[in-house]
């Protein structure tokens, strides 16, 4: 939790950004929900709505809200009815390094997750895969030529020496095994897309049958299997499916909880040929990041723990 003070800054300064302008005659404040050195998120109403405010910080602040502008405009006309919705742009205001959503509603993803049984977790992780289809599929290109060395040599320039002995050689047993994989995977076709870049259940809302994503930050191109790999990893380490609710013998595959994965891949988000070759290396790339930013979460590190070693014993035995 934020200190009380570093959440009046943030307001405080959002206040005096805002001073003066025209567009902000009506304009009120009502929590901050996120502050760091790089983005203030608040609720405010502005002009009678409520939306979620987001003030940029860095000094790239003006372009990145012009790029998730651009992004949530060309998304809103494809992405405006159920079952799959994002937060719209309301308004812009670049030279103050602000942009205003629209407010969505209902649960965030990971908490319904959470409060569902077996059946409603299911329709609602295929539902999170459809979503992340419908964001791909009119801006794809298929990459002929995958080099999964690049991915190794971006991930094995981690710094791990401030992990712990445990942590350490967690990392390295799964870059070990990523590097036993990447000879067959050499120039493999990946399908690329404008994808989300931050997939995961805490950036998305559930209400009444539809998904909204948020925190869209602009057109990023990238391969979706790494989108996939990043929401199923978080949803193995952050809401993962508990044998009580589970019901049946628990089977994972490449690390994930068999239900979860056969249904984010139901929607048809990813080609067949990528389920059983590229996902399970994203998934590997996925950990590695994670062994690092779950530093200071026990319970999540424990979980990514308990995943990579089904990953690891499974890279033994093939999938």
């Amino acid at each position: 939790m934020k200190p009380p003070l570093e959440k009046l800054h943030a307001e405080h300064s959002i206040y005096e950004v805002v001073r003066g302008h025209p567009g902000f005659e009506d304009f009120n404040i009502e929590t901050i929900i996120k502050t760091g050195p790089k983005r203030t998120t608040a609720i405010a109403q502005l002009s009678g709505a409520k939306v979620v405010i987001k003030h940029y910080l860095h000094s790239e602040a003006r372009n990145q809200v012009l790029r998730a502008q651009k992004e949530l405009d060309a998304l809103s006309k494809r992405m405006c009815a159920a079952p799959y919705r994002i937060n719209e742009c309301v308004a812009a205001f670049p030279e103050l390094g602000i942009i205003a959503l629209s407010f969505v509603p209902g649960l965030r993803l990971d908490d319904a997750i959470r409060r569902a049984d077996l059946k409603q977790r299911s329709a609602l992780i295929e539902l999170s895969g459809g979503w992340l289809r419908a964001y791909t599929e009119f801006r794809t290109e298929v990459s002929p030529s995958f080099s999964p060395g690049w991915w190794i040599r971006k991930r094995s320039e981690t710094d791990i020496s401030t992990l712990s002995a445990t942590d350490q050689e967690l990392f390295n047993l799964v870059l070990k095994s990523l590097r036993e994989r990447a000879p067959s995977l050499r120039g493999s076709s990946v399908m690329k897309a404008a994808v989300h870049g931050d997939y995961v259940s805490i950036n998305a809302h559930y209400h009444e049958g539809t998904l909204y994503g948020v925190d869209v930050q602009g057109e990023a191109w990238r391969p979706i299997v790494d989108d996939v790999a990043k929401f199923l990893v978080w949803t193995q380490t952050q809401t993962p499916l508990e044998p009580s609710v589970a019901t049946v013998e628990m089977v994972y595959r490449a690390g994930v909880a068999e239900p979860d994965f056969t249904a984010f891949l139901a929607s048809g988000v990813l080609p067949e040929g990528e389920i059983p070759s590229l996902l399970p290396f994203f998934i590997g790339l996925q950990m590695l990041e994670r062994i690092v930013t779950y530093q200071g979460d026990p319970l999540a590190l424990s979980r990514l723990h308990q995943m990579a070693t089904r990953f690891l014993a499974e890279g033994r035995h093939g999938m």
